[in-house]
């Protein structure tokens, strides 16, 4: 009799969830025939547990614990917060630029326009640092970024005194109205001119740290903090899914 050689199986761990999707028929554009996986993860999550014992429970106490169960916040539908901190820098960062455009057109003969946006400049890039130092904000291209404008800061010092306007400790600008007042109009010009100087500088990181905070605020509106897709049906598919 002939000898049979051992059958030997080879299974490969997967170790991301495409494999469950692999039997489905690309033709189905609908998620009915996914009722067996939102199924597994209402029983991962204990919801199921939760019904029964809603269910059997004493038909006084029904009531009470079905509005219980209808009052539990989802947390997939919930805004974002980090999504929110980082849509507030953008913002911040966008200010800062206004401001830095307003600057460079306003009129030299118009001296108050010119301090009062000077004023506004500082403002933004204030509100800017303190917004990229939000608990909400890791992004090490954005903390990089303000860290970087903090050493340039110091390589404009001198001009930027002239202007009235210092680096504090925290990174923040501080204002000396009084010698922005007494300031030459053409020195505050060119501290901001559009090529080569402190405002034009100060432009383009402003832009990279909004591009880098909208970008953030998108993938956070997207994912929760897992890294787990929370929009549409995706997100409570995989958010009781562990």
């Amino acid at each position: 009799m002939p000898e049979v050689e051992p059958m030997s199986i080879n299974i490969q761990a997967k170790n991301d969830t495409s494999i469950l999707f692999s039997g489905m028929s690309a033709k189905n554009d609908s998620f009915n025939s996914m009722s067996w996986l939102k199924d597994y993860g209402l029983v991962k999550s204990g919801a199921y547990s939760k019904l029964m014992k809603a269910y059997y429970a004493d038909p006084d106490k029904k009531s009470e614990t079905a509005s219980k169960i209808t009052n539990v916040k989802n947390p997939v539908k919930e805004k974002s917060t980090v999504s929110d901190s980082y849509s507030k820098l953008s913002e911040a960062a966008g200010s800062v630029k206004k401001s830095i455009k307003s600057i460079q057109d306003a009129s030299e003969e118009d001296k108050d326009l010119l301090l009062s946006t000077v004023k506004s400049f500082v403002k933004s890039y204030n509100s800017m640092v303190k917004a990229a130092e939000g608990d909400d904000v890791n992004d090490a291209s954005i903390s990089g970024r303000i860290s970087y404008l903090t050493v340039m800061n110091g390589g404009y010092s001198e001009k930027m005194s002239i202007a009235g306007i210092s680096t504090a400790k925290d990174g923040t600008l501080e204002l000396d109205e009084d010698k922005l007042k007494a300031a030459d109009v053409k020195d505050i010009k060119d501290l901001f001119a559009e090529k080569s100087s402190y405002g034009y500088s100060v432009d383009v990181s402003a832009s990279m740290i909004q591009n880098n905070a909208d970008y953030a605020a998108t993938r956070a509106s997207l994912y929760n903090g897992a890294g787990v897709g929370v929009s549409g049906s995706y997100g409570y598919l995989f958010d009781t899914m562990t």
